[in-house]
């Protein structure tokens, strides 16, 4: 068990050294991203970051998830970063099944409400439901989800910094 903790430690000064490749190659942006507080790195920051994520990967925006995550990021304060690691949670394999299920979870908590606000009939009348479900649905499950990684992620950065006080 040695060698793989080994083995992941080596291969995390890879990422690190590729990072600050990257950072001394994009002196500029590095410095924005900075400026911005996007690249700060106390725990909670990143655990901002993460909820920023979560949320804004569990919910239907793809296309602009990237730039929603730099202005939220910006506008709170967090850890790009660990935003755009955890948003990855919607990735094109998981798409479909996330979408279908945010419909089945927002019909099943919201028909007795949105049906009878349903003007619409045909065609529009069902994307446009169905859509409001869709919605509706990612957010139940984008909030908590959000919530729950803000304070996993605190929970587990404290947690850490007592062992190594130990």
């Amino acid at each position: 068990m040695r060698w793989l903790h080994l083995r992941m430690l080596r291969g995390m000064r890879s990422g690190k050294r590729e990072g600050r490749k990257w950072s001394r190659d994009n002196p500029w942006l590095t410095r924005w991203l900075e400026s911005i507080g996007c690249l700060h790195g106390d725990e909670y920051s990143a655990a901002r970051g993460i909820a920023i994520g979560l949320f804004i990967g569990l919910t239907p925006t793809v296309g602009i998830q990237i730039i929603l995550m730099l202005l939220t990021c910006r506008f709170f304060r967090a850890n790009f970063l660990a935003a755009f690691a955890v948003s990855w949670v919607s990735n094109p394999l998981t798409m479909a099944p996330l979408y279908f299920g945010w419909n089945q979870l927002g019909e099943a908590a919201f028909s007795w409400l949105l049906a009878p606000l349903a003007r619409l009939s045909g065609l529009s009348g069902k994307i446009v439901m169905e859509s409001t479900y869709m919605i509706a649905g990612s957010l139940l499950m984008a909030i908590p989800a959000a919530m729950g990684g803000y304070a996993l992620s605190l929970w587990i950065s404290r947690k850490r910094r007592q062992r190594r006080a130990r």
